[in-house]
């Protein structure tokens, strides 16, 4: 399975961010939250999802970490929706 890939970019309403994740070509809705210029900066340019959920490239600040905390919450809701697997624990579960 190839890497998936979370990134944001600015969403057309003022003052938010959109968050996506990109599987292979397609790239997926993960949702928006309020524009904080430390967050843009670190996802505006994509990161692999183990970089994304790491709480140790947050350097303490607070807005990327409440990105962290809700990631794995809305990649398992895509999973379901989509029938697709990214998280590591979800693709585990389906070889076992």
């Amino acid at each position: 399975m190839k890497k998936s890939v979370i990134f944001c970019c600015d969403s057309n309403t003022r003052g938010m961010i959109d968050f996506y994740v990109k599987t292979g070509k397609e790239s997926i809705y993960l949702f928006s939250q309020k524009y904080r210029k430390s967050t843009f900066m670190h996802y505006k340019d994509g990161l692999i999802l183990d970089e994304a959920l790491s709480y140790k490239k947050a350097h303490r600040d607070q807005a990327i970490m409440n990105v962290i905390k809700r990631l794995p919450a809305n990649i398992s809701y895509i999973e379901k929706e989509c029938g697709i697997s990214i998280l590591n624990r979800t693709i585990s579960l389906q070889t076992a």
